[in-house]
């Protein structure tokens, strides 16, 4: 809202929404996010939160590895290392921890009862 007015006073005022705008609009507000939000809290609540915490490693892995498919980006030695180092944390940190073992009880020699 702060820059708005500048916008206004620059620009002018936007263009009129079409359908295919408005239908651009409904898409990204409703699967780009309202979906796309509920998928993911549904989820995060499924797992523990240690898993949750690793699962933001792979932000910038699927981003590269969709910038390496679709647009044949080209990635050096340095930046595979990167990748892999980040799935393999990613993947060591999904794996449950082992219990603890349970406490000895330690009993006394001699009981006295009175």
């Amino acid at each position: 809202m702060f820059i708005a007015p500048l916008a206004l006073l620059i620009e002018g005022a936007p263009p009129a929404l079409d359908a295919p705008a408005i239908g651009a609009y409904l898409y990204l507000g409703i699967i780009g996010t309202a979906l796309a939000y509920w998928l993911w809290f549904r989820g995060i609540s499924r797992v523990p939160a240690t898993s949750v915490a690793f699962l933001a490693l792979l932000s910038p892995v699927s981003a590269t590895v969709i910038g390496w498919i679709a647009l044949s980006q080209a990635l050096t030695a340095l930046q595979v290392l990167g990748l892999l180092i980040a799935l393999a944390g990613t993947v060591l940190g999904q794996i449950p921890p082992k219990p603890a073992p349970a406490p000895r009880k330690i009993r006394p020699k001699h009981l006295t009862l009175t």
